[in-house]
Parts: C-alpha cells; sequence; structure tokens
C-alpha cells in the first residue's frame, strides 16, 4: 500500500493487529497524537484509552489498557496491557468492573490495592468510551 504505515499492536497474551494502515491515532500520556507515514521516530508511553487507525478509508477503534508506542517512519509498534476491539467489548463487565473499582477507591485502599483499582478503573473507562462512540456512530 503507497503511503501506509505499518501498525502492530502486541499485549502480552498475543498480537492483536498487524496491518498496513494510512494513519494511526493514539492516546498518549500527554495527550492523543496522530501518526502519518514518515513521522520522526519516538517513543511514547500510553495511556489507558481510544487506539483509532484507518485502512481503506475505514476508520476502526481499539481500546488500550496503556503501554508504549515505538513510531518509526514507516511503522508503528504498539506495546499495551491490553487491546481489544470493539466487537469484543462486554459493556456490562465493563460497568461492573467501573463500579467495583470506584467501589474500591471509595473505601480509601492504599499501596498496590490502590494501584490495582486506578488501573481498573482506567481500562474500564475506556473499554466504555469506545463502546459508546462506536454505538454512536451506529445511529
Amino acid at each position: 500500500m503507497e503511503n501506509a504505515i505499518k501498525l502492530d499492536v502486541v499485549t502480552p497474551e498475543r498480537k492483536t493487529l498487524s496491518l498496513d494502515v494510512e494513519s494511526v491515532m493514539l492516546p498518549g500520556d500527554e495527550g492523543s497524537m496522530g501518526v502519518l507515514p514518515g513521522h520522526m521516530a519516538m517513543v511514547v508511553a500510553l495511556k489507558p484509552g481510544m487506539l483509532k487507525y484507518t485502512a481503506q478509508g475505514q476508520e476502526v477503534i481499539y481500546a488500550i489498557g496503556g503501554g508504549y508506542a515505538e513510531i518509526t517512519a514507516s511503522k508503528v509498534i504498539v506495546l499495551a496491557d491490553t487491546a481489544e476491539a470493539v466487537e469484543d467489548i462486554n459493556v456490562e463487565v465493563a460497568q461492573q468492573a467501573r463500579n467495583k473499582a470506584l467501589a474500591q477507591l471509595k473505601q480509601g485502599v492504599r499501596g498496590d490495592a490502590f494501584n490495582q483499582a486506578e488501573i481498573s478503573l482506567k481500562h474500564a473507562m475506556a473499554q466504555l468510551r469506545v463502546a459508546e462512540v462506536v454505538r454512536r456512530r451506529k445511529k
């Protein structure tokens, strides 16, 4: 594909995506960032949120649980804690995870329990945001 960039998304469980795309939008720690072919090389930290890519004129959205991205002029490698296509997101389960994490945080958990509850909350919120965006587009 001319004017394409290779996108690989890898999680601890598996290689989730590997395809040529026209553009990638990443949820960087310092804000969303777009990547096009020819982008300057860099490594960025990612927060839980929406990873969007455009391939053959179609935009596709994934929920990712944070991680890192290595960007070069011709490739984006995303090393994510989790990555889920919208069709793999169970909204009910994500809402339950959000509610459980919020309850734990309200109880004043500390240390590792606080960190885990915060991570769970951010992951659930990313899933719910992706599901909501896709739901609105279908209207």
